[in-house]
Order: structure tokens, then C-alpha cells, then sequence
């Protein structure tokens, strides 16, 4: 393999991971779903089964980017404290 064929993988995978900046984004989704917003498009996207998936990839994600003195606000919301 080339070193321009391996600099091209190396940065592939690079794009490919995600880093805080994406994860909070996902976060900022996932924090405004609304399955009345979907539902009547994709159906399975309002059942009770999706929006359990919903809240525990919320949960994960906020885990992963919230840090021990962020305060967790009642809507959900994550007050930095850095």
C-alpha cells in the first residue's frame, strides 16, 4: 500500500470517530426528540419501545460528555462547569 493510500485510510478513520463536539450535538438531538414530530412519517419512531432506545442513547451520551461538577438541569440540560 502506498503512503498516500495509507494517509487516506488514516484519515478516514479519523472522520469516522466521533469526538465531544459530535457527541454533544447528538446529545442536543436526541434532548428535543419529539416522537409526535416523526411518528406520522415513521410510525415505529413514536412506539414506547423507540422512545425507551431514545432515553437510554440520551442517557449514554450524557454520561459520556457531562464531567462530575456539571450540574444536570431539570429540563435536562447540562450546565457546564469548567
Amino acid at each position: 500500500m502506498s503512503h498516500m493510500s495509507e494517509l487516506s485510510v488514516q484519515q478516514q478513520n479519523e472522520d469516522a470517530e466521533l469526538d465531544l463536539n459530535d457527541l454533544e450535538v447528538i446529545f442536543d438531538v436526541l434532548n428535543v426528540y419529539d416522537p409526535n414530530d416523526i411518528s406520522h412519517v415513521y410510525p415505529e419512531m413514536g412506539s414506547s419501545e423507540f422512545m425507551l432506545q431514545v432515553g437510554k442513547a440520551w442517557r449514554k451520551v450524557l454520561n459520556i460528555i457531562s464531567e462530575p461538577n456539571d450540574t444536570i438541569s431539570q429540563n435536562f440540560t447540562i450546565d457546564k462547569k469548567r
